[in-house]
């Protein structure tokens, strides 16, 4: 029993070679899976004693370019001038365009600082 089936394998191996033609070429399966999947498979083609491959060229330095024009700075604009004891109220110091004043600012005065928080007149009164 066990002979006659290893004769039959034997022959079918034998059919199939003398049936194939021996130029046929087989195709890897990897050509049916869709191109993203082939990508993850490994060719198996590596060969540990090849060089290692070469580094990427580094990219070209960028060519210089003309340093942007700057527009100058617009001036600074200067404080109204403050009574020396303070505005009187903050009505005077939002009508000078002084408000809000902050502690070391010229007209500031600790009555006009409700919260004394530094800054006096935060809100226009008019």
């Amino acid at each position: 029993m066990k002979f006659r089936r290893i004769v039959a394998a034997t022959l079918g191996c034998v059919a199939l070679t003398v049936a194939a033609p021996s130029t046929a070429t087989a195709f890897p399966l990897v050509d049916l899976l869709p191109k993203g999947i082939a990508d993850l498979v490994p060719s198996g083609s590596f060969n540990p004693f090849a060089p290692p491959p070469a580094p990427p060229a580094p990219p070209a330095p960028p060519a210089p370019q003309a340093a942007p024009q700057v527009a100058p700075a617009p001036p600074a604009r200067q404080a109204p001038a403050a009574p020396s004891g303070g505005f009187e109220n903050c009505t005077e110091a939002w009508n000078a365009g002084a408000a809000p004043v902050h502690r070391n600012d010229p007209g500031y005065a600790p009555r006009l600082d409700r919260d004394n928080d530094g800054i006096g007149c935060e809100l226009d009164p008019r």
